[in-house]
């Protein structure tokens, strides 16, 4: 695919010409096939004792890179003669060993305030510092660790808030700010009312079906009284409560309205005010693309889709996508890899390649359950969580479902830090689970 990407049968001179992205990534495949076999000779309880060093010198890369010369805005690479290093990627592994070897010692446990701090500060730090470099994507790659210390034990309740945050900003950020506002106080209001109601009362449910289609229609059909309908609803529900002295139910209803509608103004504001004009771009172009110009924050993603679009079930064939030969596609061999898939090899294609990757994800969290050693099995949750996070945010943001953040597709984006890095993730989990035979718990 990287290969289709950048051929020109004009200027073609062999495929390990180092002037293209295809003929370095040979070198970089094959690097990462000798570390792989490197790795195999090295016993598991070694990489586990040193998982923290590891991690100590991910972190002093981290900082190093800080002082280094931005590329493309961020300053993520050491470029050493046309060749760049990442620190990034190979941070993730050395995060997954760490963490690995943090959740299997016998004393911490995720249902302990300590054992939450020592793992968040493992998570954080790395994270700070990604983030300092103007990377955001791979800033959010290394959340995907959450997903591990869940099924460590971390209390579901965090990451049910959580959802609910992102929901709400993401609600906030898809309409107006007022209309934000008013759809909150609606589904808030309803719900609160809907759980401490009594049981005979369901019928209240129909209320928060009516303030979903009410938004619809008022932005759709311009019927702002449906709105006004339905919270004159609401607030004589709630006189109602006051009345009957339900006072947990009113002072719940409206305290969770005024939260919410602080919460909504004021990501409006640091979205608008606080980011930089290319972060607020891309999150336009995500959830409100009629506010973006088509030659110029959209044009990525509109050319990506219209690649993918293009070649229909079967594909157009390997080396024949037209709008990959005429380079409309910017970063096609890096983060838009998806769109050369979906254009020369079609849905057919796609599919395959999806297969791939969930095959392989099964097979992980497979090779994790059976681990003997909490060390083995938390580090393979860990691979599993960054394959994931990585796949469905690559695929997804050249489809326009998610925002476009920079992340590579592993092992067919363009790019030898992360080939590399990848190899080391599934090279020391399969040397970790040759040795479970002779561990014991």
């Amino acid at each position: 695919m990287i290969f289709a990407a950048e051929y020109n049968p004009d200027t073609f001179a062999g495929l390990l010409n180092m002037d293209k992205s295809y003929g370095k990534q040979i070198i970089w495949i094959g690097t990462g096939l000798l570390l792989f076999v490197g790795i195999q000779f090295i016993e598991g309880r070694i990489l586990q004792n040193l998982s923290f060093i590891f991690l100590g010198v991910a972190l002093l890369l981290l900082i190093a890179v800080l002082f280094t010369k931005p590329i493309n805005g961020s300053t993520s690479w050491f470029d050493m003669g046309g060749f760049r290093f990442q620190p990034s990627e190979f941070g993730k592994t050395a995060t997954a060993l760490a963490l690995a070897s943090l959740l299997s010692m016998p004393d911490v446990r995720m249902q302990s305030f300590l054992g939450r701090i020592q793992a968040f500060a493992i998570i954080g730090v790395p994270t700070l510092l990604v983030l300092l470099q103007n990377d955001t994507g791979s800033t959010l790659v290394y959340f995907s660790f959450m997903l591990v210390l869940f099924r460590a034990g971390l209390p579901s309740g965090i990451f049910i808030v959580g959802l609910i945050v992102a929901a709400a900003s993401i609600t906030a950020l898809m309409v107006d700010k007022i209309w934000g506002i008013v759809l909150v106080i609606i589904i808030i209001g309803n719900f609160t009312l809907l759980r401490f109601w009594r049981k005979d009362e369901r019928w209240l449910m129909g209320f928060g079906v009516l303030a979903v289609l009410s938004w619809y229609f008022s932005k759709t059909v311009n019927m702002p009284f449906l709105l006004a309908g339905h919270i004159f609803l609401l607030i004589l529900l709630t006189v109602l409560n006051l009345l009957k002295r339900n006072w947990q139910i009113s002072v719940l209803t409206i305290g969770g309205i005024l939260v919410s509608s602080l919460y909504i103004s004021s990501v409006n504001y640091l979205v608008n005010n606080i980011l930089k004009i290319h972060q607020q771009e891309r999150i336009w172009v995500w959830l409100r693309p009629e506010k973006c110009d088509p030659l110029g924050s959209l044009y990525n993603l509109e050319q990506s889709k219209y690649a993918i679009g293009s070649g229909g079930f079967w594909g157009k064939g390997f080396l024949e996508g037209e709008r990959t030969k005429l380079d409309y596609v910017p970063e096609q061999s890096t983060d838009f890899i998806f769109c050369t898939v979906g254009e020369e090899w079609g849905f057919l294609g796609s599919v395959f390649v999806i297969g791939i990757f969930i095959a392989l994800l099964l097979r992980i969290l497979y090779i994790a359950e059976r681990q003997r050693l909490s060390f083995a099995k938390f580090y393979a949750y860990s691979v599993a969580s960054i394959l994931l996070f990585h796949l469905f945010v690559n695929m997804g943001m050249t489809m326009g479902l998610l925002p476009v953040i920079g992340i590579p597709l592993p092992f067919i984006s363009y790019g030898g830090s992360s080939m590399i890095s990848f190899s080391l993730m599934i090279a020391i989990l399969i040397k970790l689970d040759s040795e479970r035979s002779s561990s014991m718990r």
